[in-house]
């Protein structure tokens, strides 16, 4: 399952070839997905929907991303759940606190 997230850069840099950000955006693969929803309270995100999923990190991008990793190796990042909503709604439906979606493919 892959899920877009943004993931926070060490420093200032141009990752991939990329413009200048603080961030790395793009499609991960998820490993786990850690409910329940959640509410933004920044306030540039207020209102919108999240939860937590842990994601694999490619090698390359590794040493460029901001840590802490968990003990498997993944990172743990914030999914707005309004951008997938085909793909977290059995989750969501579910109503379960933690999935593990290791090679589900949806």
């Amino acid at each position: 399952m892959q899920v877009f997230a943004n993931l926070p850069l060490k420093r200032l840099s141009a990752v991939r070839g990329g413009r200048q950000t603080t961030y790395y955006s793009g499609w991960f693969d998820a490993v786990r997905l850690i409910g329940p929803e959640r509410q933004s309270v920044e306030a540039y995100s207020r209102g919108r929907s999240y939860i937590w999923a842990d994601v694999s990190v490619p090698d390359d991008l590794k040493d460029s991303v901001q840590g802490p990793f968990e003990a498997d190796g993944t990172r743990r990042v914030q999914v707005w759940t309004g951008s997938h909503l085909k793909t977290l709604g059995p989750f969501l439906a579910s109503g379960d606190l933690e999935w593990d979606v290791r090679g589900r493919a949806e």
